[in-house]
């Protein structure tokens, strides 16, 4: 079993693993702020064969290299955040919206299980998911949905779908009967309009704001949800399959199409390209 080390005795383990720190008073402030194991995600990367024990450094490694990485996954996390709940909303409304106009009692499809398609998504069926909805909105302590309980009728969509976590509403999206509100609840945006291709894109931004949301590394990360590969994503350049760049392309699309402007995929391309090794990362990811 590990014990636990004191910063100055990380610090000796990394100096004896070769890495290069210049300001060793500097690498011992940012230890105490930052966890020692979170580190170890970003400079995985540098060592020379981590997976068979070898731990050591590639020659020239640097503390400062690795700092400088870890602190442009943080600000593009910020950023992350802040695109996909502009999204969020949008898409929380028009799938409410719809739903509720899709029928006389729209309002309260959602807590049907015939309004969901038990043979997409075979590990997870509709009693699941409709389980899931009832205790997301019993754990709320919101005014409006309790005003709903206490005179004992049923929560309206457009009153559920904001207590609703994103994954579910994702989940609740990808199994939609009606074919009608899924299609058109995208329909505004030319990057979704393939339905089937924005059931995964969604998913994969579910996949993307948890790991935000949890302030997780972003950087060399193979995404567990693969967003599709399409022809527009070459506007942000070429990326492997599994690489979460593909997700934030989606995005910058997304997020162009709501602003009317580039300002977002403007934003996020200068920041990614500002370091040819993190931009790298996230193009190619190798953990």
């Amino acid at each position: 079993m590990k014990t636990a080390k004191t910063v100055p005795e990380q610090i000796q383990l990394l100096k004896s693993r070769h890495l290069v720190l210049n300001d060793e008073p500097y690498a011992a402030q940012f230890l105490s702020k930052n966890n020692y194991y979170r580190l170890s995600g970003y400079w995985r990367k540098y060592q020379i064969n981590p997976d068979i024990g070898d731990n050591n450094f590639v020659d020239g490694t640097t503390f400062e290299k690795i700092v400088a990485i870890y602190e442009l996954d943080t600000r593009l996390r910020t950023l992350l955040q802040k695109g996909i709940g502009m999204f969020e909303i949008c898409f929380r409304s028009k799938f409410a919206y719809q739903i509720a106009i899709s029928d006389v009692y729209g309002q309260q499809t959602y807590l049907q299980q015939d309004s969901y398609d038990n043979t997409r998504i075979p590990e997870g069926k509709p009693d699941d998911l409709l389980e899931r909805i009832q205790q997301e909105l019993g754990r709320s302590s919101e005014r409006y949905i309790q005003h709903y309980t206490s005179i004992k009728e049923p929560i309206p969509i457009w009153a559920a779908i904001e207590i609703l976590s994103f994954g579910t509403v994702s989940k609740m999206y990808s199994r939609w009967q009606d074919n009608g509100v899924v299609k058109r609840t995208v329909h505004d945006y030319k990057t979704l309009r393939n339905y089937h291709n924005a059931k995964r894109i969604i998913h994969s931004f579910v996949y993307l704001r948890n790991l935000c949301a949890h302030q997780a590394r972003i950087w060399n990360r193979m995404a567990v949800v693969e967003a599709p590969d399409k022809d527009i994503l070459q506007r942000f350049g070429t990326s492997q399959n599994r690489s979460l760049w593909r997700t934030i392309s989606y995005l910058m699309l997304l997020l162009d199409e709501i602003n009317q402007n580039n300002s977002f995929s403007n934003d996020v391309s200068r920041l990614c390209k500002r370091n040819e090794d993190f931009f790298e990362g996230l193009i190619a990811p190798t953990l």
